[in-house]
């Protein structure tokens, strides 16, 4: 017996460090049905529009249809649960279409979100080399690359936007782009705005302030949880978050993405990933 309970002791000793990572599997999120595009909170304002009609998203335990248009009005909100495991929050104002969504158990997942206009905010779990994830804009394509936490404006009626990767990697494809991608790292935003006819592109470093802005803001959203990104997370500790699931404490999440962003600048000076 006493052999037992010192097997069960280092078991649950070499768990631990797992347990913040943990929260990046689709069963944090609740049971989503493979396939799947869950509403899990929801408020006011929402309607998705198709060929079937309008239909008013009023409730957790929708589902988001593909090729439908969801719009959500001036007092709306959504967050979204994939059943590949990311999560996306959807701020007042906004516009989008997810085209496509396939979550294969054997050749990965693929996931295009069309975005027209608004915020966006995801969380994205570690990707196999069979999963793709792109937000797709009148502007160009942003291909997700990594597990990370990457945030979204685009304005209405405008080709400004902003991609902000709060930790993760990006490569970004100007739709007129005779050069190839751009590479956007964590700590780093991507800004886009039309000149005339063309369209201009800049990577810049935020500083510590911007990125504790946001990561602020997205911890006081009461449905949408915020992790640690790193393998080996500075704290470990899992609390409740109010009205939420399972999530790290602030101070990690800011303390994973602020080791990231200063080994990259120790490594690469350069903005753009050189």
């Amino acid at each position: 017996m006493r052999t037992l309970r010192h097997l069960l002791r280092l078991l649950s000793n070499s768990l631990r460090p797992c347990l913040a990572l943990a929260c990046l599997s689709p069963a944090a999120f609740g049971v989503v049905a493979r396939n799947d595009i869950e509403v899990v909170e929801v408020a006011e304002g929402v309607v998705q529009v198709d060929d079937r009609g309008v239909t008013t998203l009023s409730e957790a335990g929708a589902k988001i249809r593909r090729k439908a248009k969801v719009r959500v009005g001036a007092d709306g909100r959504l967050v979204l649960a994939l059943s590949n495991g990311a999560r996306v929050l959807v701020g007042a104002n906004s516009q989008f279409v997810v085209q496509a969504f396939v979550d294969s158990p054997s050749k990965g997942s693929l996931v295009e979100l069309r975005p027209e206009f608004g915020r966006y905010t995801i969380a994205l779990p570690r990707q196999g080399p069979g999963d793709v994830f792109v937000v797709r804009s009148s502007e160009g394509d942003q291909h997700l690359k990594t597990r990370g936490l990457y945030q979204l404006n685009i304005a209405q009626g405008s080709a400004a936007q902003q991609f902000v990767c709060l930790a993760g990697e990006v490569l970004f494809t100007p739709v007129a782009s005779t050069s190839g991608p751009v590479r956007v790292k964590t700590g780093e935003q991507l800004s886009l705005a039309s000149s005339g006819e063309a369209l201009t592109t800049s990577i810049e470093p935020m500083n510590a302030a911007g990125r504790r802005a946001i990561v602020e803001q997205l911890a006081y959203e009461r449905e949408f949880t915020v992790y640690p990104l790193e393998q080996n997370p500075t704290s470990t500790d899992v609390s409740k978050a109010a009205g939420g699931g399972s999530t790290a404490p602030l101070s990690a999440v800011l303390a994973s993405i602020e080791d990231v962003v200063e080994r990259q600048t120790q490594t690469n000076p350069s903005p753009t990933g050189g």
